[in-house]
């Protein structure tokens, strides 16, 4: 039976009967007889009110530094320490170890030559056999190039080891900030992308044959020339036309000037 001092007797919930009979209850209805805890003191809220009365069970703890009993976080002064108990017998004798020798024979093999609580190790070890001649490697260096790390790379070839270093590219950001060293860089080009340089005298020189681009502004292009002398070959054309025809003009003028002094001979006659 439910606790009335809890609960309480106020009504939160009317319950109408619908005409067929039944009654509907709907999920906020629910939500309203359903009571519901206090995130901050743990305690039952019902109707929105807290009821006083714990909704969790109480932690309880060993505090590591004091060894008492800890509920809900704070320390109760009480110890969670049994009493002490009787003090036990004293336990047997500790056992000592210590190599005695170290020799070598036919097989390995380790002896006590002292007591169980005395150790003393004899030590046996193989004899060790002949080994097959070694060969002598030679080394060679291979490449050596510059990345984001040291490393280096072993190329074997028989008895020959080729090694190829990688070294670290340094670290230029200690010297010149990156905006400045933007600047620099800008419009440079590669060394790797020139194909040879040249000295003050060695520019003068390729340079003195050189016209200036003004002197180049004021030539005319290719285009303007061949109109111009298409121009002139019509013009000559037109002037040797004309020339011809002063020629003729000249035999027809002395044609006739030879026919007007004909009859005057014959009338002097």
């Amino acid at each position: 039976m439910a606790d009335t001092s809890i609960l309480g007797d106020d009504v939160v919930l009317t319950l109408n009967l619908q005409d067929d009979g039944t009654i509907q209850i709907k999920q906020s209805d629910l939500a309203k007889l359903l009571p519901t805890v206090d995130a901050s003191t743990g305690d039952w809220l019902v109707s929105g009110v807290d009821s006083g009365v714990r909704a969790r069970a109480d932690t309880v703890a060993i505090s590591s530094s004091t060894f008492n009993w800890v509920i809900n976080g704070s320390d109760t002064g009480v110890t969670a320490l049994g009493a002490q108990g009787t003090k036990g017998n004293n336990g047997d004798a500790g056992v000592s170890f210590a190599i005695n020798s170290v020799t070598i024979g036919d097989s390995a093999s380790v002896t006590n030559s002292g007591t169980t609580s005395d150790v003393k190790l004899d030590i046996v070890l193989p004899k060790a056999t002949d080994g097959k001649n070694g060969i002598t490697p030679s080394f060679k260096i291979g490449t050596v190039t510059t990345g984001d790390s040291a490393s280096v790379t072993d190329s074997v070839d028989g008895t020959t080891h080729t090694l190829s270093f990688v070294i670290p590219r340094q670290d230029l950001s200690a010297y010149t900030a990156t905006d400045a060293l933007t600047k620099l860089l800008t419009d440079k080009v590669d060394k790797s992308t020139l194909t040879s340089y040249y000295t003050a005298s060695q520019m003068d020189t390729k340079l003195s044959n050189k016209a200036d681009l003004s002197m180049v502004a004021n030539i005319v292009d290719k285009d303007t020339v061949a109109t111009l002398s298409d121009k002139v070959s019509k013009l000559q054309d037109q002037v040797n036309s004309q020339a011809q025809t002063i020629v003729k003009l000249q035999d027809q003028a002395n044609t006739l000037s030879a026919k007007l002094a004909t009859p005057t001979t014959q009338e002097s006659r």
